[in-house]
């Protein structure tokens, strides 16, 4: 077992690396000179030899801080500079993204599990289940056209059915009901859209797997 004297170190730009300041880089330099006493004089304030070493000594400092400060710009939480590059780098800011915090997004595994759909639109504030759809009964009455059915399983892609629960669901807003008037309202026509899970939609579409044959359902009040 080997043991250090370096400080362990405690998060970016801290620990075992040395940032020296302006005295600092002066003194290591006025160290490597010759010794004697035509040298002595870069040791003493003031004078022609301290002077010229201190000026030296400022491109020294100047470096050492450059060199310092990149080391926080390894770490999503400390960057700066590099902030912008940070952000396209992962594709942020994104109104659909389900991480619009940079290191939430930084720190994100993904998945492939229903729970692992159902946390992110729990999130955003939405209700979900899902499945396979392994139970669709195909055409129903008043809505099949003849011509269109197919025996056998026609499913294409691996299926997902995410059901969305609108009355459990506190980011959904119900589309608002115009009053009929005279002469536009036609027979059989709705009075409004449909519920609108678009957001949603948008929202999970950043982490479901393209190979996924995914449909949508909404159950609930509009």
């Amino acid at each position: 077992m080997t043991t250090s004297s370096q400080p362990a170190a405690c998060g970016a730009g801290t620990g075992a690396d040395v940032c020296p300041d302006l005295d600092a880089c002066h003194g290591v330099l006025r160290d490597l000179l010759p010794r004697g006493r035509a040298w002595d004089a870069a040791r003493r304030p003031g004078t022609t030899l301290w002077r010229f070493w201190r000026a030296v000594a400022h491109l020294y400092a100047f470096i050492n801080a450059r060199i310092c400060a990149a080391s926080e710009e390894f770490f999503c939480s400390t960057a700066s500079e590099t902030r912008d590059g940070w952000l396209a780098e992962y594709g942020l800011p994104d109104p659909c993204d389900p991480f619009p915090d940079l290191c939430a997004k930084v720190a994100a595994v993904g998945g492939t599990r229903c729970e692992y759909y159902r946390q992110i639109a729990a999130r955003a504030g939405w209700s979900i289940t899902c499945d396979d759809g392994a139970d669709a009964c195909g055409a129903q009455a008043g809505c099949a056209q003849p011509g269109c059915a197919q025996p056998g399983d026609n499913t294409v892609g691996a299926p997902l059915r995410i059901t969305v629960h609108i009355d459990e669901s506190p980011a959904y807003q119900a589309p608002a009901t115009p009053e009929p008037q005279a002469g536009c309202l036609q027979a059989g026509q709705a009075l409004t859209c449909g519920p609108d899970v678009s957001p949603l939609i948008c929202l999970l579409e950043r982490v479901l797997h393209a190979h996924l044959a995914v449909t949508f359902e909404v159950v609930g009040t509009p």
